[in-house]
């Protein structure tokens, strides 16, 4: 089967980009070809001849007829083309099909899955877009319902999550210090959506009781509104010196901050027009057996089984304060949440997930 990814980048430190190279590894090594429409082109390795990069936008009205016609000659020699996510993928793929009959099948994941409010032209476009494509898999219940929310139903819509490579993300026996001092972790760029003006306030309320511990966020700080406003919060709470942000760390020391963190959090918003649709890594905490805390109305409800793998909890100080202050206080329990979140992690190794979406397209 000769199948065509469609996806916003290739980036392997990126959730888009290393769940479509994920993903297209585990079609070829069961034997399918696989190519990638995207927005820019990688600059990792990639055959180029597998790639056709293009500027996927529905704002860009006078370059659209093009791309699309370039799309068209593209796909035509493709039995499936999987969409990550509706808008503007699916919209501009299925226009692309007119008249073709191609396999289109959307993967909805989060943000660009949903419908917007005061948006009905771009939501005449998305629901055409579902209705249209032959298949629809979604990362999550939550993010089924978020999407169901806005009264249109997802018809044989199949659940499909996101994959952790358990081979890599893994418990370290020996482990070597990543710090000089105990610390809880984030990983994820400074946005809204991952909550950190929840994470941050809350640990100010244990910030007394655990006088070695800092809050360790590794994440992209390019959008400075934001990074500014947790930078003041954490100046207001006296938590400039206990909280440590980090941009760009090798791969081999994220490893080890998993590894060395005395819990996983991230308390992501749900916002009408922003979700956290699953969250990978849930996952990569969990395979490298740490106990994780995640929020409600989350796509962290797939990722983490409560009270067994992690705990869920509301969109309150307190609450993920007394989380977390569970797992650092009770070592026993800790211990029981991280070895559960390795045997739970298995479960996403990315061979069990390809296997998903092949049983899907």
């Amino acid at each position: 089967m000769r199948i065509c990814i469609v996806v916003d980048n290739l980036d392997p430190h990126a959730g888009w980009g290393r769940l479509a190279l994920r993903v297209a590894e585990g079609f070829k090594n069961n034997g399918h070809e696989v190519s990638f429409i995207i927005e820019k082109k990688p600059k990792n390795i990639i055959d180029k001849n597998l790639i056709i990069p293009l500027r996927l936008s529905l704002k860009n009205i006078l370059r659209l007829p093009l791309t699309l016609l370039l799309i068209r000659s593209f796909i035509n020699d493709y039995d499936v083309v999987l969409c990550y996510d509706v808008n503007p993928n699916g919209i501009i793929l299925n226009l692309a099909n007119l008249g073709q009959r191609r396999k289109i099948v959307i993967h909805a994941l989060a943000t660009y899955s949903l419908f917007g409010h005061r948006k009905p032209i771009r939501n005449f476009f998305m629901r055409w877009a579902y209705n249209r494509s032959k298949r629809i898999l979604v990362v999550s219940e939550f993010t089924k319902r978020e999407i169901e929310k806005s009264g249109f139903k997802l018809k044989d819509a199949s659940i499909v999550p996101v994959g952790v490579d358990t081979d890599y993300f893994h418990p370290i026996s020996d482990k070597e210090r990543i710090s000089s001092y105990p610390f809880v972790l984030s990983v994820g760029a400074l946005k809204d959506r991952k909550g950190y003006h929840f994470t941050i306030p809350a640990f100010g309320l244990i910030a007394k009781e655990f006088p070695d511990l800092k809050y360790v966020i590794i994440g992209d700080k390019s959008i400075r509104a934001y990074y500014k406003i947790v930078n003041d919060i954490a100046e207001q709470l006296n938590l400039r010196d206990r909280v440590v942000f980090l941009d760009k760390i090798k791969d081999d020391d994220l490893l080890r901050y998993y590894n060395n963190a005395k819990l996983y959090i991230q308390t992501s918003a749900t916002e009408p027009d922003s979700i956290e649709g699953f969250g990978m890594v849930y996952l990569e905490a969990s395979a490298c057996g740490i106990p994780t805390i995640g929020a409600y109305n989350t796509g962290a409800e797939a990722a983490i089984k409560n009270n067994e793998t992690g705990i869920l909890v509301k969109h309150d100080s307190k609450d993920i304060a007394d989380a977390m202050r569970k797992i650092l206080t009770d070592d026993s329990y800790s211990k029981k949440l991280g070895s559960n979140g390795v045997k739970w992690a298995e479960k996403f190794n990315w061979p069990v997930v390809v296997d998903m979406y092949l049983e899907n397209i």
